[in-house]
């Protein structure tokens, strides 16, 4: 199986300011795991109805097909909690980034600030 990527989390660098771009990639990770817990949720649902209709097929042998399909469609839940778990997980962290190395984060800020105020000043002189 060839090596695949995930675009929108490949594509955030983790230089320079560590802070935006931890803020960054949490949020994209939180927006493909949403995208993920919808699909799924979707799925299961589909997936359900679907195995449900197969009622009164000869190869089932009058097994309850609604209990079948509720147990494989189980699978595709468990799933959806945890892409809503890994959506969490994105989102927190940057904040524990920014709790554990508060101090880093604190100067970054400042760094930031005495950039954009000399980029200001620059701008106002021309």
């Amino acid at each position: 199986m060839a090596h695949r990527k995930i675009t929108e989390l490949a594509n955030v660098e983790f230089e320079g300011r560590l802070g935006e771009a931890f803020q960054s990639y949490g949020k994209e990770l939180e927006s493909l795991a949403n995208r993920w817990k919808f699909e799924l949720g979707a799925a299961a649902t589909d997936s359900r109805a679907a195995m449900e209709g197969l009622r009164g097929h000869l190869l089932l042998f009058g097994l309850d097909s609604r209990v079948r399909a509720r147990r494989v469609a189980k699978r595709l839940q468990r799933a959806q909690d945890l892409a809503a778990g890994l959506a969490e997980q994105g989102e927190k962290f940057h904040r524990a980034y920014r709790r554990q190395f508060s101090e880093a984060a604190h100067r970054e800020d400042v760094e930031k600030a005495i950039e954009d105020a000399e980029k200001d000043a620059e701008a106002a002189e021309e």
